[in-house]
């Protein structure tokens, strides 16, 4: 199960996990929905702008605390790849890059480990840009 981020139209925006942390809040005039609960026949709220290229390390770090997902998941995840050098290599780029380009090549594996599929990612640098 997942929570719907709702914008007032009652389309939905996004997807964050279940686990948000205590007092998370859903962005300005959204609101969160248990997915189970939507009503049938939902939809995304179309979104056909473009994917920024790049974001700065801030705006993602935001938008992911903002979205459920915590530093220390990020964290996680970067311990858990397999291969030192390349855990290594992407703890640097994530701790030390001002910003993260969106067709970086760890950036789909990491994404795909903290539960976001492609889609997701577009959708949150389109986000991440605003903040």
């Amino acid at each position: 199960m997942a929570l719907a981020i709702v914008n007032a139209l009652g389309q939905v925006v996004t997807f964050v996990r279940p686990d948000v942390p205590a007092g998370w809040q859903p962005p300005e005039g959204c609101t969160a929905v248990p997915d189970d609960e939507l009503p049938a026949g939902w939809q995304h709220a179309p979104d056909n702008s473009p994917v920024p290229p790049s974001i700065s390390a801030r705006q993602i770090r935001l938008w992911l605390v903002r979205h459920g997902v915590s530093l220390a998941m990020v964290e996680a995840a970067i311990d858990g790849i397999a291969d030192a050098v390349t855990r290594e290599s992407v703890r640097v780029e994530w701790e030390y890059a001002p910003h993260v380009e969106r067709t970086h090549a760890w950036l789909v594996p990491m994404a795909a480990a903290l539960g976001l599929t492609e889609a997701q990612v577009d959708a949150a640098f389109r986000e991440a840009a605003t903040l």
